[in-house]
């Protein structure tokens, strides 16, 4: 009797067991996806992880170098993609659901998606899992941050129920993504220094995904609209649960003697302007800042009697800026171009006159002496219509070319015609007086006719209105060359058939008919003059 109670006993406590463990295990699971909808700030991420050999892959979101979250701007709007490790049928599961959490300053809500808003894609299969892209549509979105979450418990096809965020299981069957940065994350960048040189690496880290273009192609969220400057994706990782784009602007250093891209664009600033653009769908900006550090050299033809230092064309704070950054023991070499001949050449090379062509870097000045053989040169190549150029070279101890300026435009401004102020004949005594005669100027040696401009060209003279005192009074008249008399009424040519720049002497004469009245004594004859240089039509080779 004791015995059947027994056996009696343990079969039910068997069939009690037994239905404790169908109801813990069975096929009605316990989570579900609105446990999502009861979060009041963003979970933490779930990394997935592809491994080789036979260990089971993680199901997860992929971040690395090979895996990189992006934005894509296309016809149906902003689009954000991420790639996830899934099951590799995981497109035939009907329980997926989509989530996005937001968050703009201390305000945090949840927003349910819609499958028509997300677009899984596989991308490579493995044994049992498969690398997925998922592509949610963001447009209308606006937030601060926002994080991706889905969920799957189906039995077949879903995510595993310890893919639960926490030990506790919370949001169990759920894969959240890092927390990415969506509008302005650009303005956390550090600023691009007013004087940036060739030779200088920036680090800039953004808490916001990469671009990619419509055709699937990854490029930099960076543009510049300055060639020097080379950006790239060194690494995208999630740092405290947040997504972390890392890039490194490079300067192509073969990039920086291009001369029409990287001139100022003013002669008062220092260095050419260029522009970043941060290309974010999302949130698209640009910052403006100087590249170079050097400032045109602008002169006039009457700067060039007295000696002129180029230490006002160097920005003060580019020159602590390449200390700063590659050290104090550098030296530097100047280097001089064309329009004509671009390639650029060491000055010394050609203008051993050139005072501190090479030296120490901050301490010494390239200066040109009085008369420089460089600036006449300049100022005459000016003159013919070509461009000359100069460019400063940074090299460190060993000789190694660490950085650059940009390149800068020599102006020598010369007046397009040059005349004297005064021609002076001296005192008339009275035999040319009264029997006519012949007078030169006595200033001859510097009466010149300069002419500054290409092409053929005339230059012709017109007398003054005739005044108490003009020379016209005496019977005078005055003559230029084997020209004929300046007349008030015409202009006269004085030279013609010019081309391009010359220097001409003037061979002013006083021609005196003879005066036959009386004649105050110490009075000042003169005469004004007004010049007129026309340019003439270059005549073709059939005329």
């Amino acid at each position: 009797m004791r015995k059947q109670l027994f056996t009696y006993q343990l079969y039910l406590f068997l069939l009690f067991t037994c239905g404790l463990i169908y109801f813990s295990f069975g096929p009605n699971s316990t989570a579900h996806a609105a446990d999502i909808t009861t979060a009041t700030t963003f979970a933490p991420w779930t990394e997935g992880r592809r491994e080789d050999g036979y260990t089971r892959n993680i199901y997860g979101y992929m971040v690395d170098n090979k895996n990189i979250i992006n934005e894509t701007n296309t016809s149906n709007g902003i689009n954000l993609n991420f790639r996830v490790l899934a099951h590799i049928k995981w497109d035939q599961s009907t329980n997926t659901k989509y989530y996005l959490l937001l968050k703009s300053g201390a305000t945090f809500k949840v927003l349910t998606l819609t499958s028509n808003q997300v677009t899984r894609t596989k991308v490579e299969d493995y044994s049992r899992t498969a690398l997925w892209n998922v592509t949610v549509n963001m447009s209308d979105i606006n937030a601060d941050q926002v994080q991706l979450v889905l969920f799957d418990d189906s039995n077949s096809y879903g995510f595993w129920k310890t893919n639960g965020v926490a030990d506790d299981g919370t949001y169990s069957y759920t894969l959240v993504s890092p927390v990415i940065g969506w509008n302005n994350p650009a303005n956390s960048w550090p600023k691009f220094s007013s004087q940036t040189y060739a030779g200088q690496t920036t680090t800039l880290t953004l808490n916001a995904p990469d671009f990619q273009t419509n055709s699937n192609t990854l490029t930099n969220a960076l543009v510049f609209d300055n060639s020097v400057f080379v950006p790239n994706l060194t690494a995208q990782k999630v740092v405290d649960n947040t997504l972390q784009s890392d890039y490194k602007v490079t300067t192509d250093l073969s990039q920086a003697e291009q001369v029409n891209a990287l001139l100022p664009q003013t002669d008062t600033l220092f260095g050419r302007q260029t522009t970043v653009k941060y290309q974010l769908p999302s949130s698209p900006t640009s910052q403006t800042f100087q590249y170079g550090g050097l400032k045109n050299l602008i002169l006039t033809s009457a700067e060039l009697t007295q000696s002129v230092s180029t230490k006002a064309n160097l920005a003060p704070d580019w020159i602590s800026q390449v200390t700063t950054e590659l050290g104090s023991n550098l030296t530097y070499r100047w280097f001089y171009a064309t329009s004509e001949k671009p390639a650029f050449k060491e000055l010394s090379s050609d203008y051993s006159d050139c005072q501190n062509s090479s030296g120490t870097f901050g301490q010494a000045w390239l200066t040109f002496p009085k008369d420089s053989k460089f600036l006449n040169f300049a100022a005459t190549q000016n003159q013919l219509g070509h461009q000359v150029y100069l460019l400063l070279k940074i090299y460190d101890q060993s000789g190694n070319l660490k950085a650059l300026t940009n390149p800068i435009s020599v102006q020598v401004t010369t007046p397009v015609l040059q005349v004297p102020d005064t021609i002076n004949f001296g005192t008339i005594g009275t035999t040319k007086l009264y029997g006519g005669g012949q007078l030169a100027s006595q200033s001859s040696a510097t009466d010149q006719l300069v002419v500054n401009t290409a092409g053929s060209w005339q230059v012709a003279a017109t007398l003054g209105t005739e005044s108490t005192n003009s020379i016209r009074k005496l019977n005078g008249w005055l003559s230029f060359g084997a020209g004929q008399p300046l007349r008030a009424d015409q202009a006269v040519t004085v030279a013609s058939g010019g081309t391009g720049p010359k220097t001409l002497p003037l061979n002013a004469k006083l021609n005196l008919k003879g005066y036959h009245h009386a004649l105050p004594t110490n009075r000042n004859f003169n005469e004004t003059i007004t010049w007129n240089l026309t340019n003439q039509p270059t005549p073709s080779a059939t005329e």
